[in-house]
């Protein structure tokens, strides 16, 4: 039973830095996508 819980521990972590991961990408193509062209105004933010 342990062990399951374990398992299904760490899956859920895993899950969770995926998601993390490509919701940072996505923010990172927008933010690139916005910025780019003649008329573009690069004021990136600091967090």
């Amino acid at each position: 039973m342990l062990k399951k819980l374990a398992l299904a521990a760490v899956a859920a972590g895993a899950l969770a830095a995926v998601r993390k991961r490509s919701s940072g990408k996505a923010e990172a193509d927008l933010w690139h996508e916005a910025t780019k062209g003649p008329d573009a105004i690069s004021t990136p933010t600091t967090r």
